[in-house]
């Protein structure tokens, strides 16, 4: 069945495509959950599914979901989107998460030393919606 198929059909509970092989997977697992994007003032500049942003300090952030995900077991992928890429290295780790909100750091790295900035950053939230 194409995908186009499935979608005209209407998306339900357990529907799956077909991958460029013969293996086969979930929509609704395969769907970001969540995502932001922010300037280094900690302001959403587009988002889904995020309740609100908290600037903690330099460099620390919180944010918390407009709908809980079902546990604290859930994978988040973030980068820098500007900043000096150029010059030093920027990174963003999630230091805590819980099914409402998480907690993350960021800086840059240059010289071999590290030190929490504030910068432009991205997040996509994969896994299960409560």
């Amino acid at each position: 069945m194409a995908l186009t198929q499935v979608i005209g059909a209407g998306i339900g509970a357990g529907n799956t495509v077909t991958g460029e092989g013969s293996a086969t997977t979930s929509l609704q697992q395969g769907l970001a959950k969540a995502w932001f994007e922010m300037g280094s003032d900690f302001v959403l500049d587009d988002s889904h599914n995020i309740a609100s942003m908290t600037d903690d300090s330099t460099g620390l952030f919180t944010y918390t979901y407009t709908n809980n995900m079902s546990s604290a077991n859930y994978a988040p992928n973030a980068g820098p989107t500007g900043g000096a890429r150029n010059t030093a290295f920027i990174w963003v780790e999630t230091t805590s998460l819980t099914s409402s909100s998480a907690a993350a750091s960021m800086g840059t790295q240059s010289g071999g030393s590290t030190a929490l900035a504030d910068s432009e950053n991205c997040m996509a939230l994969h896994g299960d919606l409560a």
